[in-house]
């Protein structure tokens, strides 16, 4: 009797375990059963925590938030109140413009915009749509008034303000604070329908008159119409070479010398003459490098632009990664930097050689790059080689030590020609010794 007691426990015991069993498997099939795939034309991502943790203020915006991901947030509430402002502007100067027009047209997108955040945006249609109006916008109005200061106010509260622009500059590169390109030209081209003055222009044209200042190619307007993701994806573009210049490096990578090393090798430094950052090239022993300005906000650029290529794909070109790696071999002291300087291929604002130093240092820290498909793995393997070939050094010696200045010259002159007199002198006295 005391088995079969047994024998029945065990059973029940079982029995409840087969249930809590089927229960759980039951919840992780319905959890399973949620989940969405990352879209395939994700663009939008946060920050990777590692490159955050190096320098997180170049990753958060100042005083504007685009897109949903710094939505909302108390201290950037101020500029919302301008947006307002400004779309109001907008749809004045457009007479019968409707709003209904612009909604239908941002609700049509709202699904493929969600697709290109890399997380799921928590906020309703409505809200989401109506920020995808403001924001959108507000950049094309901002652009607007950029290019055109008639379109301005007297009292316009960002335009009088040289603060208020610089951060709209910066934190309209950030790669948190993006709105998709395609919104963009939607509303652009809803805006210039109902447009009947002034020329025509195009969102590439007015978004280059506005970072015009960072030496963008102006090419890239009048020749192609790129895949344009977002702001700073056609930031990208514009500082990255053609297709038909784009490495195709086969080589293994290999670490390169510092600058002031390969000047003490007799590699030149000169000045490249066109804006492309990739632009680098090493022809007979001359590295030619594009110039680049180092400014309060040149981290902040290079950052997002290093952050938004680590989020990609491992088939997208790390061109900028490169780029900065490269740069961070190179510039390993202010000496570095000053050298760099003085041949026009850093303008340094900062006016702290160590800041410039440093800069790159932190912009290569925590940062993956791919040895196989490095950019510059060709120029590496051919400065190095020059570099490690001793006539090259022994000529740069020789001219840093005795041809640095003309009494140097002079000097060195003399010298020679003194000891081509001394063994002049001793031949002829041998000759006399010989006749003897």
């Amino acid at each position: 009797m005391e088995d079969e007691n047994i024998a029945s426990e065990q059973g029940e015991r079982r029995e409840a375990n087969g249930n809590a069993d089927s229960l759980l498997a039951a919840n992780i099939n319905e959890k399973l059963s949620s989940l969405t795939s990352l879209p395939s034309q994700c663009c939008i991502y946060r920050v990777p925590d590692t490159l955050r943790r190096v320098n997180e203020e170049a990753f958060v915006p100042r005083i504007l938030s685009i897109g949903p991901v710094h939505h909302g947030k108390e201290r950037l509430r101020d500029m919302e109140g301008h947006k307002w402002q400004y779309l109001k502007a907008l749809l004045q100067r457009k007479p019968g413009t409707m709003v209904e027009r612009y909604v239908k047209a941002m609700r049509e997108l709202e699904a493929r915009t969600r697709g290109c955040y890399a997380e799921i945006i928590k906020f309703d249609s409505d809200e989401f749509v109506t920020m995808m109006l403001l924001d959108g916008c507000f950049i094309i109005e901002l652009f607007l008034k950029n290019k055109n200061k008639q379109l301005r106010d007297e009292d316009d509260p960002i335009f009088n303000r040289t603060m208020v622009l610089t951060d709209l500059h910066r934190d309209l590169i950030l790669l948190e604070n993006q709105l998709p390109f395609f919104v963009l030209e939607t509303l652009f081209n809803l805006i210039e329908n109902t447009d009947q003055e002034g020329p025509s222009t195009s969102v590439l044209e007015l978004t280059y008159v506005f970072f015009k200042f960072l030496g963008l190619q102006e090419v890239l307007i009048r020749d192609s119409q790129p895949d344009v993701k977002h702001l700073l994806d056609l930031l990208r573009l514009w500082f990255v070479p053609p297709s038909s210049t784009k490495s195709t490096s086969k080589s293994k990578f290999e670490l390169i010398r510092s600058v002031t090393e390969l000047h003490e090798a007799g590699v030149k430094f000169r000045m490249g003459t066109v804006s492309c950052l990739m632009e680098i090239k090493f022809i007979n022993g001359v590295l030619e490098i594009p110039p680049l300005t180092i400014e309060d906000t040149t981290d902040s650029l290079l950052g997002n632009l290093i952050a938004f290529e680590q989020c990609c794909n491992r088939f997208t070109p790390h061109y900028i990664t490169d780029y900065v790696i490269l740069m961070e071999y190179l510039i390993n002291s202010p000496k570095d930097v000053a050298l760099l300087s003085r041949y026009g291929i850093i303008n340094n604002l900062l006016g702290d050689n160590e800041g410039v130093s440093h800069l790159f240092k932190k912009l290569g820290k925590e940062v993956v790059f791919n040895s196989d498909k490095f950019q510059f793995s060709n120029l590496c393997r051919d400065v190095n080689k020059y570099h490690k070939t001793r006539w090259h050094i022994w000529r740069a010696t020789l001219r840093r030590d005795y041809f640095n200045n003309p009494w140097a010259i002079i000097s060195f002159i003399g010298a020679v020609l003194l000891l081509f007199f001394t063994l002049i002198q001793t031949v002829c006295s041998l000759l006399s010794l010989k006749k003897l």
